[in-house]
């Protein structure tokens, strides 16, 4: 293994949503911060508690359901 590579090492990942495995770069959910597939992510306006403004984050589609207004 040579260290003085730029190139990072390329660790699978596991999708939280479809179980895929895959390798390169992962992307998480901003709300429940686990690894997701980028098809899997939706952006989404949410309410921040602290300063009462609302703020485009990329959820995955489980949060997304979860989050779902009535």
């Amino acid at each position: 293994m040579n260290c003085t590579s730029n190139d990072p090492e390329q660790s699978p990942w596991l999708c939280h949503v479809c179980d895929k495995k895959s390798r390169g770069k992962s992307t998480a959910c901003e709300l429940c911060y686990r690894t997701t597939c980028a098809e899997h992510l939706t952006p989404v306006s949410l309410r921040d508690t602290q300063s009462g403004l609302y703020l485009l984050k990329r959820i995955c589609v489980a949060c997304a359901l979860e989050h779902a207004s009535p």
